[in-house]
C-alpha cells in the first residue's frame, strides 16, 4: 500500500483528503506544518508527499527545498497543492523541487491521477540547489550566440523501464536536438529525428511512435501546422503530443491544447519536470490504448452473439478476446464453450428427430404393402401362384412333358 504524507495546515481539508485517499487505497500520514513534515520524512520517508503550498512558518517552498537537500528524503517526489493556479506560481513550485502541481480546490480525479502517474515514474534525484536556494537547471551559453537552447538539467535521472517506447523528437536546431536526443535515450527511449515539420510528418505517416516532441518555432512547416495536421488524420489524432516552444505566452499555450496538444514545456526546462511530462503522456496513451483494445474485443463479442442467432459462429472469431487475462477474456472463453455446448446439443437433437422419421416412414410403408398383400385379388393371386408351382413341381417328378 503506498504511503503517502499529507502536509496540510487546514484540519478541515486535511481531514477531507486524508479521509478520500484512504477510501482509494492510500496509507495517509498527516501533518500540519512544515516543521513536522521534515521531522516525519526524515524518520520514514514516504512514497509521496502531498504539500500545501501556503503553510504558516516554513512555506511549501522552502520545506521542499530542505526535503530535496537532504540525503534521506532527496527522491520522494512532492505534489505541491496551492489555491493561486497563477503560472508563476506553479513554476515556482517546479523549481523549489515539486513533480506536479494541483490547485485548490483539489478536483480528485485529476489529483488521483497525478498521485498514479508519479508513483509509477522511477525515482528521481533532484538538481543541486544555487545560491538561492531554487533547483534550477545549469546555465548554458546564449543562445543567440550559439543557437543553441540552454542545456537541460544536470539531473541524473534512473532509466525509464519502458519497453523501448518510440519518442519522435522534432527540432530544427541540431543541437538542442542531440542534445535531448541523448538524454532521452539515457532514460531508454528510442529515439527518432527530425529537422523540419514536413520531415516529421512523413516519418509520422510510415512509422509508429508512442509520442511526439514537437517544437513550434520551425522554417516551413511550423509546430502549430503540424499539430493541426496530426489531429485531423484518424490514423494518427491518438498520438501524444508535447509542445515545446521558447514562447512563454498564454495564448500560445492556450493554443496548443485546443488544437489537442497533451502537455506544453517552455525553453529552458527541466530535465525532471521534462521527464515527468513524458511518463505521464505514455501512461495517458497506455489506458487510451487499452480502453480501445476493450472496446474492440466488446464489439467482437457482440458480432459473436448475432452470429450465432443466424448459425454462423465460428470459435476462432474470438480467439484473440480469449487471450485476454482480464474478465473480459474470461467471458470470451466462457462464450466459446457455451456456444460450443449449444452447437453440441442442437446437433444431437437434430439426430434425434431424425430418428422418429425414419421409424414413421418405415411404419407408412409396411402399411402400404399391408393394404396391397391384405386383399381378396392379392390372396387369389398368391393362392393361383402355389398352385401352378405345384403343378410344376408334379410335372417334373412324373417326367411328362408341360404342355
Amino acid at each position: 500500500m503506498p504511503r503517502i504524507l499529507l502536509v496540510e495546515d487546514n484540519d478541515a481539508n486535511r481531514v477531507m483528503l486524508c479521509r478520500r485517499l484512504e477510501q482509494k487505497g492510500y496509507a495517509l500520514t498527516p501533518a500540519e506544518s512544515g516543521e513536522r513534515c521534515l521531522e516525519l520524512a526524515a524518520a520514514d520517508p514516504p512514497d509521496l508527499i502531498l504539500m500545501d503550498i501556503g503553510l504558516p512558518g516554513i512555506d511549501g517552498h522552502e520545506t521542499t527545498k530542505r526535503l530535496k537537500a537532504n540525503e534521506r528524503t532527496k527522491r520522494v517526489p512532492v505534489i505541491a497543492l496551492s489555491a493561486h493556479a497563477q503560472a508563476t506560481e506553479k513554476e515556482k513550485a517546479l523549481a523549489a523541487g515539486c513533480v506536479e502541481f494541483e490547485s485548490k480546490p483539489v478536483q480528485m480525479p485529476a489529483l488521483l491521477a497525478k498521485i498514479e502517474a508519479v508513483l509509477k515514474a522511477p525515482p528521481v534525484v533532484a538538481p543541486a540547489a544555487d545560491d538561492t536556494g531554487v533547483f534550477t537547471a545549469p546555465k548554458a551559453p546564449d543562445a543567440t550566440q550559439t543557437g543553441a537552447m540552454p542545456a537541460l538539467a544536470a539531473t541524473r535521472v534512473a532509466a525509464v523501464p519502458v519497453g523501448r517506447k518510440r519518442i519522435l523528437v522534432v527540432e530544427d536546431t541540431d543541437v538542442n536536438r542531440v542534445l535531448l536526443r541523448r538524454r532521452l535515450e539515457k532514460q531508454g527511449f528510442d529515439i527518432t529525428e527530425a529537422a523540419d515539420g514536413r520531415i516529421a510528418l512523413d516519418l509520422v505517416r510510415r512509422s509508429t511512435f508512442d509520442l511526439v516532441l514537437l517544437d513550434i518555432m520551425m522554417p516551413e512547416v511550423g509546430g502549430h501546422e503540424v499539430l493541426e495536421r496530426l489531429k485531423a488524420d484518424p490514423d494518427t489524432a491518438a498520438l501524444p503530443v508535447i509542445m515545446i516552444s521558447a514562447i512563454d505566452e498564454m495564448s500560445s499555450v492556450v493554443r496548443c491544447i485546443e488544437a489537442g496538444a497533451e502537455d506544453y514545456l517552455t525553453k529552458p526546462y527541466d530535465a525532471v519536470l521534462l521527464q515527468a511530462r513524458i511518463n505521464a503522456c505514455l501512461d495517458k496513451r497506455r489506458l487510451r490504448d487499452q480502453e480501445v483494445a476493450y472496446l474492440k474485443a466488446v464489439a467482437s463479442l457482440t458480432r459473436a452473439a448475432g452470429a450465432i442467432e443466424r448459425g454462423a459462429f465460428e470459435p476462432a472469431e474470438l480467439t484473440a478476446v480469449g487471450d485476454r487475462t482480464d474478465e473480459l477474456g474470461t467471458l470470451a472463453r466462457v462464450f466459446v464453450r457455451m456456444a460450443s455446448e449449444v452447437a453440441s446439443r442442437e446437433k444431437q437433437l437434430r439426430q434425434e428427430v431424425e430418428r422418429p422419421k425414419v421409424e414413421i416412414d418405415d411404419a407408412r410403408k409396411k402399411e402400404q404393402v399391408a393394404e396391397i398383400t391384405e386383399t381378396t385379388y392379392f390372396q387369389d393371386l398368391q393362392q393361383k401362384a402355389a398352385t401352378l408351382r405345384r403343378r410344376m413341381r408334379k410335372g417334373d417328378d412324373s417326367g411328362e412333358p408341360r404342355q
